[in-house]
């Protein structure tokens, strides 16, 4: 009766009825998993958002299907803010970053085809692919003290693929694209006639320096993802968008086929839309607290693990996520089910990104600073048991 899209597991796990089971018996949680910076204790100027959607022209349809352009033009500005050049006629609004990989699999790819995707990385592209019809498969970022992609084998696989996929930086390794490694993906698309495909939805939270955008890319075809769930901090305005780069001809017929794809849909909410150029003005101030709040985070924690020498926490260069190694006495989800189990703290597994190694869990950098404290005080007690390990 169902399609055989849907064709993952739909019972909970372990770690989730153990979550559920605390928290339906009134425990106190410690989790460090927060990703929704609306819900960390990070100031907003409410009211200047709120005014931004109140205006008479929302009570007014006027779809355009690549979106409303005094959207789109402020879309453009902040790419010039990067001193990059990106016309508003080369933009696609689309309601998330999920829907704009949606188009964009539907755009390049027919049923079965495949497109490639970093693992460890982001965990909802198996199920992105799959409600396309399309497979995901993956290419191996290896960790030698920093993380690479392995370019041989992505050269391998980048025979029989439609797409490839980079996320830069890497959620959640935090590891952005060097300018060589960049050239290579570049060259790399071109040799195997592959769209390249850029999440940048992190692009603006480094720890040092000024990484470089995907989206003055001028051969091969690329598109650049952000939005304003992490551009400025605000998950529920469902504002996302496609930049399209690359070579002129090859930009103008995706632009022409995407046009259609989105006035099919048609998702982008007025308000949300006319209220873009505002949002994106306070954006600004709205990242500069959570890289804030992010590099806090990160010292703390840092701080934290020297204590215990078993654990070691992985360099990360932006995003707000954090890899926490711990000992491969057993699995990540083992660990992390034990430690929420015996210390009420809740992290998340490496398995759940695609870590190969053994084990390691993720910390989000966003959780509110008390939290994060007393939670990293409790698995330093659990880890530093388990292993016999002193505390510095």
């Amino acid at each position: 009766m169902f399609s055989s899209r849907i064709r993952w597991g739909l019972d909970e796990n372990a770690l989730w009825r153990e979550l559920e089971a605390k928290r339906s018996a009134g425990e106190t949680i410690w989790d460090l998993t927060a990703s929704n910076p609306t819900r960390v204790g990070i100031s907003y100027p409410d009211a200047e958002i709120l005014a931004s959607l109140a205006v008479p022209e929302a009570l007014v349809y006027t779809p355009d299907p690549k979106g409303i352009e005094s959207a789109r033009e402020a879309v453009s500005g902040y790419y010039a803010g990067h001193d990059i050049d990106v016309s508003k006629d080369a933009l696609v609004l689309t309601a998330s970053t999920s829907e704009a990989y949606g188009f964009l699999f539907k755009l390049l790819c027919d049923p079965g085809e495949r497109v490639l995707v970093p693992r460890p990385s982001y965990p909802l592209f198996d199920f992105l692919a799959s409600l396309e019809g399309v497979m995901a498969v993956p290419y191996t970022l290896t960790f030698d003290g920093a993380w690479q992609i392995d370019f041989d084998e992505l050269h391998a696989l980048g025979r029989d693929a439609r797409a490839l996929v980079a996320v830069h930086p890497n959620n959640p390794t935090g590891s952005y694209h060097s300018d060589a490694d960049r050239e290579r993906l570049l060259d790399l698309a071109e040799a195997h006639s592959l769209a390249l495909i850029v999440d940048e939805v992190f692009l603006d939270y480094p720890f040092a320096g000024t990484p470089r955008s995907f989206a003055d890319a001028d051969r091969g075809l690329v598109f650049v993802l952000s939005g304003l769930s992490k551009l400025a901090g605000l998950p529920q305005m469902k504002l996302a968008w496609i930049a399209v780069a690359g070579a002129l001809e090859k930009r103008r017929e995706a632009l022409a086929r995407l046009e259609h794809i989105a006035d099919t849909y048609l998702s982008v909410g007025t308000a949300v839309q006319l209220a873009a150029p505002r949002l994106l003005q306070l954006a600004p101030d709205l990242r500069r607290a959570i890289r804030s709040r992010t590099a806090s985070n990160l010292e703390m924690l840092s701080r934290a693990a020297r204590a215990v020498p078993a654990i070691s926490v992985l360099p990360v260069d932006g995003g707000w996520y954090q890899p926490v190694r711990l000992p491969a006495i057993t699995s990540s989800e083992a660990w992390a089910l034990d430690i929420l189990r015996q210390a009420s703290v809740y992290l998340h597994p490496g398995l759940f990104f695609g870590f190969s190694q053994e084990a390691h869990v993720v910390v989000s950098l966003l959780t509110e600073p008390a939290v994060l404290e007393e939670g990293l005080a409790r698995l330093l007690c659990i880890v530093a048991d388990r292993v016999g390990s002193p505390r510095g």
